[in-house]
C-alpha cells in the first residue's frame, strides 16, 4: 500500500513539475525585452504556421472564423503551454530515467 500511495504522489508531483514548467517555458519570450540588436522572438506577430495550425484545428471543429480575433492570441498561449508541458515533461521523464539507471548501476 505504501509503495503504491509513493508511486501515486511521485505521478502527480510530475504532472505538477511539467504543468508549472510548461507555463514558465510558455511565457519565456514575454520575459526577454523585444528589440534588442539580435531580435530572437520577434515581437509582431504570430508565426505563420502557428497561426495556419489553429486555424486548421478551428476548421476541424466546424468554426472557420472566431467571433473576436484576440481569442487566437489565447488560442496560441494554450498551444504554446500545451507544447511547452510536454517539452518539460519528456526532460522530466529521461532524467528520472537516468537517475533510476545511475542508481540500477550502482547498486544503490
Amino acid at each position: 500500500m505504501k509503495k503504491l500511495v509513493m508511486k501515486l504522489l511521485a505521478g502527480v508531483a510530475f504532472v505538477v513539475a511539467s504543468v508549472i514548467g510548461g507555463w514558465f517555458l510558455a511565457l519565456l519570450p514575454d520575459v526577454i525585452p523585444c528589440g534588442n540588436i539580435v531580435d530572437v522572438f520577434p515581437c509582431s506577430n504570430m508565426p505563420y504556421p502557428v497561426d495556419m495550425f489553429i486555424r486548421f484545428c478551428l476548421s476541424l471543429t466546424g468554426h472557420d472564423d472566431l467571433a473576436n480575433l484576440d481569442d487566437m492570441e489565447i488560442l496560441a498561449l494554450l498551444f504554446y503551454w500545451a507544447l511547452s508541458t510536454l517539452i518539460v515533461a519528456a526532460l522530466l521523464y529521461a532524467g528520472v530515467k537516468t537517475i533510476c539507471r545511475l542508481y540500477a548501476r550502482k547498486g544503490l
